[in-house]
């Protein structure tokens, strides 16, 4: 169990990490984020949430980097009760609904759609298709190699494999090993070892009526795939926020 303060020192961490993509110090901490108590106490803090499997120190670095553990706090206390909306700005919530709110000719280009648009507001990798695997459609493979540094190759390289196969990984996700409308696997908790380096961020809905009569109803899925660093409140929201637009379509298929 770790004391309030730990955890508002673990969540600056984690968002610190996110922004600078390097390890955190205790002096940055202090610098940064407004503490009332200095370096040093922010020090012990860290060394204890180390010790309690939240923080690790890579190689030499005198920083520390979040864990799949402290991702899991952060996810629990501070996102899963927010509003679909909560981590989009009203031009992505707009950009989404415009793009959603077309009567789509045909599944495939609706769901080419949907993961174009979210890789592109989440500036990771988005996924899109059916529940069953058949038609996985991607996008923004190259916002992880712009993001990345040379640590990071061999973990793209798995990632690289496991696109290969997309079709298939996704298929027995849906059959096998999820239930859920909503999900977030991070590292170590995703089914697919070749992505346990990255967080999995997925969710279902149903596929609207198309212009050409095809029939509604039938299940897709979106999902974003980054790494474990990513700004989850974004992502979390825009995975919801895609779904409920799909589901409210299908519900009212003459709303623009």
């Amino acid at each position: 169990m770790i004391s309030e303060r730990q955890k508002d020192i673990l969540w600056a961490v984690i968002e610190e990490h996110t922004r600078m993509a390097e390890p955190v110090s205790s002096k940055i901490l202090a610098t940064k984020r407004g503490f009332e108590i200095g370096a040093p106490m922010i020090r012990k803090e860290m060394n204890q949430l180390e010790k309690e499997g939240y923080l690790a120190s890579p190689h030499t670095s005198a920083g520390r980097v979040p864990t799949d553990k402290a991702y899991r706090l952060y996810i629990q206390e501070n996102l899963t009760s927010k509003p679909a909306t909560a981590g989009l700005n009203p031009k992505e919530t707009q950009k989404v609904k415009e793009s959603l709110g077309k009567n789509w000719e045909d599944e495939q280009s609706l769901l080419k759609e949907i993961s174009r648009l979210t890789s592109e507001i989440s500036h990771e990798l988005g996924v899109a298709g059916y529940l069953g695997g058949e038609g996985v459609y991607t996008c923004g493979f190259s916002n992880l190699l712009d993001d990345s540094n040379s640590a990071d190759f061999d973990n793209l390289s798995q990632l690289a494999r496991f696109m290969d196969n997309v079709d298939s990984h996704f298929e027995s996700l849906w059959n096998n090993f999820f239930r859920d409308d909503f999900g977030v696997f991070v590292g170590y908790e995703n089914p697919f070892k070749e992505i346990s380096e990255f967080t999995l961020i997925t969710g279902r809905y149903h596929l609207p009526q198309g212009d050409e009569g095809l029939p509604a109803g039938r299940q897709g899925f979106v999902s974003v795939i980054g790494p474990k660093r990513m700004n989850y409140k974004r992502n979390m929201a825009l995975v919801n926020y895609i779904s409920g637009c799909l589901n409210s379509k299908l519900q009212n298929p003459n709303d623009k």
